[in-house]
Order: structure tokens, then C-alpha cells, then sequence
């Protein structure tokens, strides 16, 4: 059962709020949401107001799943990875998409290393998109989906690995190694850095002026850098951080450091401690998220409840500027699992804070005063949620879902949520392109089965079946199409029993997918 604890020292917020304002960033893109947690600062801090009820306006079918993003372009359109690591090397995952606001496809781009880019997302003020990738790789992309340049590291950029910029346009981020790396916009090299054992996959975050990189070590410590060379201005020793702090109007520093005792700390700009809140004794159980703040200075974290002896749920905590309780949301459990939220948190211009579940079965809609306004169903095992998703500014909360990284196949990993939206995801969804590559008809199947295939004008097709070695087995369309629906017989009874790949290829749209044959 959900429980709502308030505590009976509650003095009322407006008492000890500082009202927070938006930092100008010049050279991040003007858009609505142009990087994950919305700004350099990670305040994940919307200037608009998001969706007050859980009504989806439509869905797109992304069926490598979505792990980052999306994030919003100055275009006002959607920009996100796959997921799905491709166990044989395929070429099948390796996406990097872009998408209009209602849901159409607009263009992909295959990086041809069969490594799915999962990390973060950021775009410039001349609309360059930078996002990491498992092959090593950090990208940066023109708005048309081309490759503007990629520079090789010497690790894989994994997922939860968010990039920044400075105010000369110079991006920062980690990759698997744990050495933080910057680069000029041209895609030069600027300088790497490693102190103690890394800072894999902590992220990089700017205090207001931009003359500090704050940024969490791999086991423990907070650094406070020079962005010209990287050299440490303070260190200050903690627990460890999962993701990154929050930097406030002030300069103030505030995050979850894991520990026994546990404590939310607020470090002023020079490190030093401007008060710490115990959160839990009952070890090192942490939060791998990160806490975000509203425009009258509210924190609102996650971490583990230990008002109950041997049951430590998931719960969201919220304190006022100055580090005072206010409240704590309890998450309910479900048979015997409980929700286990990672993602890092945002909020609106309404304090409304928007959280999914990572394992669990929600992503929920919490108002500033700790009521829940609604949560919305994930189906367990089948969709998490580990990015921020992103508010635009017509009230629509854009959130990215996935699967485990093992599978595709999935459907409505994309998910609109709008106030005036008027249907639900039942009884309506846009196509995620005017192409589509449906999944074959009977599957498993034994030999004969049908595929179908939607083409948005007629023109040339090629529709090819591999094995899981990525051998081609069979070519069954190579030529003209008319646009429309089209379908294909596949006879597999020269083949052995397995899975094998279909592939779509026409114009600048490929899909793939998978089948099984049992003899």
C-alpha cells in the first residue's frame, strides 16, 4: 500500500525557499528541452508546464527500445539511440533516430558498428547533436542526420554517460574507463583526465558561470575541476554518487552520497558543507538518481525509507533550501516486488516531478506537496524507464522506454503525454514512419510464413533474410514496389530449424526483425 509520511516538524516551505531562475547557456541550443536533464547545471528544471493527467496522444514503435533521450531540437523535433545490443553484430541496433514532434519518422543514422549508442544526448546552438556510443565512439551529427565528425576513445561511452558544454562550446564527458574527456566543437582534442579510479559513468555538470566542472569520482569524492585543463580546484570526500549533483542559482552544490550513515549534501561553489540530511542508516543502500529542484528551491531526491524494520521501499524526498524535511512519497510495493526508480528526476514550472520506474511498474506524476497526480502503466519485465524524458513547450512530456538490452521486438517505446489529448494508447498510435516493417505471420513457423511491409511510394525494395551469423539465406524482394501495403511469402523449408533475420532496405528507411523456425 502507498503511504504519504509528513513529517510533524513541517514548517511551510515559502519560509526558507530561494527562488530559482534559469541560467542562460548561449551555447546550448534554444529549445525546449536540448539535453538530458534540460541544462549544464542538471537542475531538470522545466520552465513549462507538463501533463497533469496520464493521457498518451501517441505512441511510436522503436523496437530496439529507447534508453536515453529523447531531447528536443531548437526544430522542435525528437532526438534518440537504441537500445538493443546485438548479440551477433548484425548491424541491427546501431540507430541513432530523429523524430517530429507528433510522432513521424524523420531520419536515421547507422553508425555501422553494430554497438547501439546509449548515452546521453546534447545538442548546440548550431543544432550539432553529440551523443556517445558502445563502439567508443562520440558522435557529433548536422540536424539533417549526416556525420559532422566522431572522435575515438579508448573505452566504451555506456549508458547513463551524459555530455556537457561549456560556454565556449567545448563538450565534456566520460567513457568506460573513467577518464573525462574535452573536445573542441570541431571534434579536437582539448585534454583527458583520470583521478583515482575514475569517474566512469559519473557526469560532468557546470556551476552558473561556467568557470567550474563539478563531477563525481567512479567509488567516491566530489571534484570541483578546471574546465581549461582539467586540474582539481577542491576535492571534497564523501560516499559514493551515482549519477551528479544539482547546481543551484547559487552555486550550491546538492546531491545523495551513498554511505552508513546516508546523508543529501549541500556544499557551497568552494566545498565547503552548508548543511547534510540523514536519510537512512541502514547501510549503503543508495539512489542511482539524481535530484532535481523547483523554482522555489525545493530538493526532491530518491532513496530508500528505513522507517520500517526489515522493509526498505523506494521513496522520494523532497527538503526545502535550506535542508529541511518536508515530506516523503513511499512507493507501494507489488506482490513482491517494489518499484526501483534510477532515472534522474525532473519537474515542471508547476513543481509537478516526473519519475519512472527502472524496476517496477510505473512512471508516476507527483505534485510539489507530495500527492500523487497520476502514474501511468509499464508493463513488468517488458518496459523500463532510465532517461528524464523531456517537457515541451505546448505541455507535452516526451518518455523513452525499453526492454532488456538482450531482446527487440518491442512496440510503443516512444510515448507522447499531453493534458488535451483525447484517446488512449489502446485506440490510437502513429505509424513511427510512412515505412514500416511489420512482424511475420505465423511466428514461430513451420515452413511457410507471411511478412508485411508498408511503403510510403513506390520505388525500389529489398526485403533479405540472414541467419544468426549473419550469412544472407534468401532474397525475397529485390526490385520495384508499389507504395502501400505489400506482402511477401517466405518458403524456409530448404533451411534448419532457428532464428533468423529479416532486413527492409528502401530508400534511406532499413528495418530488421526476427523469426523462428521450428522444423
Amino acid at each position: 500500500m502507498k503511504k504519504i509520511v509528513v513529517s510533524l516538524l513541517f514548517i511551510p516551505s515559502v519560509l526558507f525557499s530561494q527562488q530559482q531562475v534559469d541560467i542562460p547557456w548561449p551555447t546550448l541550443a534554444k529549445s525546449d528541452w536540448p539535453m538530458i536533464k534540460h541544462d549544464p547545471q542538471f537542475t531538470g528544471r522545466s520552465p513549462y508546464r507538463g501533463p497533469q493527467t496520464p493521457t498518451i496522444i501517441w505512441t511510436a514503435d522503436l523496437e530496439d527500445g529507447i534508453f536515453s533521450g529523447p531531447v528536443i531540437g531548437s526544430d522542435n523535433n525528437l532526438y534518440f539511440g537504441s537500445y538493443f545490443q546485438d548479440p551477433y553484430f548484425l548491424g541491427l541496433s546501431d540507430y541513432f533516430y530523429s523524430y517530429t514532434a507528433d510522432g513521424k519518422f524523420r531520419w536515421q543514422y547507422k553508425t555501422g558498428t553494430s554497438r547501439p549508442p546509449q548515452s546521453g544526448i546534447l545538442i548546440d546552438s548550431g543544432n550539432t547533436i553529440y551523443f556517445g556510443s558502445l563502439d567508443r565512439y562520440f558522435y557529433a551529427l548536422n540536424p539533417d542526420g549526416t556525420l559532422k565528425w566522431k572522435y575515438y576513445t579508448t573505452a566504451p561511452i555506456p549508458e547513463n554517460v551524459v555530455p556537457n558544454i561549456d560556454l565556449d562550446g567545448n563538450i565534456y564527458f566520460t567513457n568506460g574507463l573513467g577518464g573525462l574527456y574535452s573536445l573542441k566543437p570541431d571534434g579536437t582534442f582539448n585534454w583527458n583526465i583520470k583521478y583515482e579510479n575514475g569517474f566512469n559513468p559519473r557526469i560532468p555538470v557546470f556551476s552558473p558561470d561556467g568557470q567550474t566542472i563539478y563531477i563525481a569520482g567512479r567509488d567516491s569524492n566530489l571534484f570541483a575541476l578546471d574546465p581549461n585543463d582539467g586540474s582539481i580546484k577542491w576535492k571534497f570526500r564523501c560516499g559514493r554518487m551515482q549519477k551528479a549533483p544539482l547546481v543551484d542559482n547559487e552555486g550550491n552544490l546538492n546531491f545523495l552520497a551513498m554511505g552508513n550513515p546516508e546523508y543529501f549534501y549541500s556544499l557551497s561553489s568552494e566545498g565547503d558543507e552548508r548543511w547534510k540530511f540523514l536519510v537512512q542508516g541502514i547501510g549503503p543502500a543508495g539512489s542511482y538518481s539524481a535530484p532535481t529542484m523547483d523554482y522555489e528551491g525545493n530538493l526532491y531526491f530518491i532513496a530508500f525509507d528505513s522507517t520500517f524494520i526489515g522493509y526498505y521501499p523506494m521513496a522520494m524526498y523532497s527538503l526545502n533550501y535550506e535542508g529541511k524535511f518536508r515530506w516523503k512519497y513511499i512507493f507501494e510495493n507489488i506482490g513482491s516486488y517494489q518499484e526501483d526508480i534510477w532515472q534522474p528526476l525532473i519537474c515542471d514550472t508547476m513543481g509537478t516531478i516526473y519519475a519512472g520506474s527502472t524496476f517496477g511498474y510505473y512512471y508516476y506524476a507527483i505534485s510539489k506537496d507530495g500527492q500523487l497526480k497520476w502514474k501511468l502503466p509499464l508493463e513488468w519485465n517488458k518496459k523500463q524507464v532510465d532517461n528524464t524524458g523531456a517537457i515541451s513547450k505546448d505541455g507535452t512530456l516526451y518518455i523513452g522506454v525499453h526492454g532488456s538490452a538482450d531482446y527487440t521486438g518491442f512496440t510503443k517505446t516512444l510515448i507522447a503525454i499531453k493534458d488535451t489529448g483525447t484517446v488512449s494508447v489502446n485506440e490510437k498510435t502513429s505509424e513511427p514512419s510512412d515505412y514500416k516493417l511489420y512482424q511475420n505471420y505465423p511466428n514461430p513457423f513451420n515452413p511457410l510464413t507471411k511478412i508485411n511491409f508498408n511503403i510510403r511510394k513506390t520505388g525500389n525494395v529489398k526485403l533479405e533474410v540472414f541467419d544468426i551469423y549473419g550469412s544472407r539465406v534468401a532474397i525475397l524482394v529485390d526490385g520495384i514496389k508499389r507504395e502501400g501495403e505489400n506482402s511477401v511469402i517466405f518458403d524456409g523449408s530448404r533451411l534448419a530449424s532457428g532464428v533468423y533475420v529479416y532486413r527492409l532496405q528502401a530508400g534511406d528507411f532499413t528495418s530488421t526483425r526476427k523469426m523462428t523456425l521450428l522444423r
